[in-house]
C-alpha cells in the first residue's frame, strides 16, 4: 500500500490539473522562474526621442577645447548611436565659470567661457543632432552679463538652443557651496531667479527656460512651480543614487537596490503645482556623487543600474535623463584617457536603453518578485518590447513574459559582460563599439513562443531586450 501512494498521489495531482485552464500562464518551474504580466491595452506615456542625454561641466569647454568639438569624430559618432539626445551644460563649475565677449587665445583664463567655445558648442550640436540645455552662471549674480551670453548662444545655436538654466544646484548655495549666506531660501532664489528671467527674456524673447536644477532638496521643486509654473518649459533636478565617492562602504552593491531616493524625486515632480503636471526631467544624474567611484561607478554593474534607472524615469513620464560626464570622472558612460575615448559600461546601457524604447509608448509590466529582478515595457506600433534586468550576481532566472496580446516571434537583444565587475568586453546585441566610435548590433535570438507566453532564460549580472509581434 505504501508503494502505490507515490502513484495515486501523481495520479490526483494530473487529474487536478486537466481540470485547469489549458491556456494557463503563470509557472512555477523552480525558485529561479519569475513572471512578468504586461497589460498593453492601456498604453501610458510616449517616450521622447530625446529621452537620453549627457551632461558636462561648463569648465570643460576650456579645459579641453578638443573634446566636445565638432572635430572630434568619434564622440560625434557616439552620440549619434543613442539617437537625437540631449547636451546639457552646467554642473557646479557653470556658477564659477564666467563669460568674456574677447574670443578665446592662449592667454584666456580656463574658468572663462568665451564665444569661441559657444562656436565650438554649437558645432558639435550640430554635427550630432544633440540640441543643448544651458546653465547660465547665477553665482555671481550679475543678470546682465548672463544675458549677453545668452544673446550669442541664442545667435550661434539657433534651434538647437533647447532651454536656459540659471545656477547649479541652488539648494546646496548656501554652507556647501559658499556662494550664498546660510539659510538661503527658495524664496531667495527664486527672487534672483525672475530678475535673471526677466533680463535675459529681454535679451532673448523666445527664450525657453527650466528650473529649479536642485541637488537633493525636492521642497525646493514644489517652491519653485508654485511661482514660476507658467514660465518654464519644464521642472529639473538631480539624482545620485550614493555617495560621496571617497566613502569606504560603498561597493558595487550598493547600486544595485534603491534607496527611495528616486521615487522620492519622482513624486516631488508630479505633485508640483500647477493647473497640469509640468514636464520634467532630470539634468544631471550618476551613480556615486563625487566624481564616481572605480570599481563601482565603471564597472558593469554601472550599466545594470542605468538601464533600470532609465526606465523607471520613462515609466513615471518623465522627459529624459542626462549622465554626467567629463574628465577624471569614473561613471562617465563615455570616458576620455590620454585623448582616447572609450565607451564604458552606462554607455551600452544607454544602447541598450535607445533600442528597447525608441518611438515607444510605456505600458505595465508587473515582476512576481523583485529582490533581483525588474521588468519595463512600452508598445512600439505592433511590437511590444519588454526590458528584463537580473541584477542577481549569482543567479539565473527564466522569465515568464504573459503579454495581453497573443505573440507569434519574439527576439532577443542581450547586455552582457563577462562579470558584474567588468569594465570591459562590455555587449549589447552580441557587438561591442569599435575604436572610431561605430557601433552596428549582431544578430538577434530567438525564443520559443506558446501563443500565451514565452520564456527567456536571463543570466545573472545580465539584461535582455525583448521584441515580441
Amino acid at each position: 500500500m505504501n508503494k502505490l501512494l507515490p502513484l495515486l498521489l501523481l495520479a490526483a495531482l494530473l487529474a487536478s490539473c486537466r481540470k485547469e485552464d489549458p491556456n494557463r500562464k503563470l509557472f512555477i518551474y523552480n525558485s529561479n522562474t519569475v513572471n512578468v504580466t504586461i497589460s498593453s491595452n492601456h498604453a501610458g506615456n510616449v517616450i521622447p526621442e530625446t529621452f537620453e542625454g549627457l551632461s558636462f561641466e561648463n569648465s570643460l569647454l576650456g579645459e579641453d577645447i578638443s573634446f566636445l568639438n565638432a572635430d572630434n569624430k568619434v564622440l560625434v559618432q557616439l552620440l549619434r548611436n543613442l539617437g537625437p539626445g540631449i547636451i546639457r551644460m552646467g554642473g557646479a563649475t557653470s556658477d564659477f565659470v564666467t563669460w568674456s565677449a574677447v574670443p578665446r587665445d592662449a592667454a584666456t583664463p580656463l574658468n572663462t567661457i568665451t564665444p569661441t567655445d559657444i562656436d565650438r558648442l554649437s558645432a558639435l550640436s550640430n554635427a550630432a543632432g544633440w540640441p543643448v540645455m544651458f546653465g547660465l552662471n547665477l553665482g555671481e549674480n550679475d543678470a546682465r552679463k548672463a544675458a549677453v551670453e545668452a544673446a550669442y548662444i541664442r545667435q550661434r545655436m539657433g534651434a538647437n538652443l533647447y532651454a536656459f538654466q540659471f545656477g547649479n544646484e541652488p539648494d546646496a548655495y548656501g554652507p556647501y557651496e559658499h556662494l550664498r549666506y546660510a539659510g538661503y531660501s527658495p524664496a531667495d532664489f527664486m527672487a534672483e531667479w525672475e530678475n535673471y528671467r526677466q533680463v535675459v527674456g529681454t535679451a532673448v524673447p523666445d527664450a525657453s527656460f527650466a528650473g529649479p536644477d536642485i541637488a537633493s532638496n525636492n521642497s525646493w521643486i514644489q517652491a519653485f512651480a508654485g511661482r514660476e509654473y507658467s514660465r518654464v518649459k519644464l521642472l529639473d533636478g538631480h539624482y545620485y543614487e550614493t555617495g560621496p565617492a571617497t566613502s569606504p562602504a560603498i561597493t558595487y552593491n550598493s547600486i544595485l537596490s534603491y534607496n527611495g531616493k528616486l521615487s522620492s524625486l519622482i513624486q516631488s515632480f508630479k505633485a508640483a503645482p500647477g493647473m497640469q503636471q509640468l514636464p520634467f526631467r532630470v539634468t544631471e544624474c550618476n551613480n556615486v556623487y563625487g566624481g564616481g567611484k572605480q570599481g563601482v561607478s565603471d564597472v558593469f554593474a554601472s550599466a545594470l543600474w542605468a538601464l533600470d534607472t532609465m526606465w523607471i524615469l520613462a515609466d513615471n513620464g518623465c522627459q529624459g535623463i542626462n549622465f554626467h560626464n567629463g574628465l577624471r570622472l569614473h561613471y562617465s558612460p563615455i570616458f576620455s584617457e590620454n585623448g582616447v575615448l572609450t565607451a564604458r559600461p552606462e554607455y551600452y546601457a544607454m544602447l541598450a536603453f535607445k533600442y528597447g524604447s525608441s518611438g515607444g509608448r510605456t505600458v505595465a509590466a508587473q515582476v512576481d518578485q523583485g529582490q533581483y529582478c525588474s521588468a519595463h515595457a512600452c508598445l512600439i506600433n505592433d511590437i511590444c518590447s519588454v526590458t528584463l534586468i537580473n541584477k542577481s550576481i549569482d543567479k539565473d532566472f527564466d522569465f515568464n513574459v504573459i503579454p495581453t496580446r497573443r505573440v507569434s516571434a519574439v527576439n532577443i537583444q542581450r547586455l552582457t559582460a563577462p562579470s558584474i565587475t567588468a569594465l570591459t568586453g562590455v555587449k549589447f546585441s552580441g557587438s561591442s563599439v569599435s575604436a572610431d566610435g561605430r557601433f552596428n548590433p549582431g544578430d538577434a535570438e530567438y525564443a520559443p513562443v506558446n501563443k500565451n507566453s514565452f520564456i527567456v532564460h536571463v543570466p545573472a549580472a545580465s539584461a535582455a531586450v525583448v521584441f515580441a509581434r
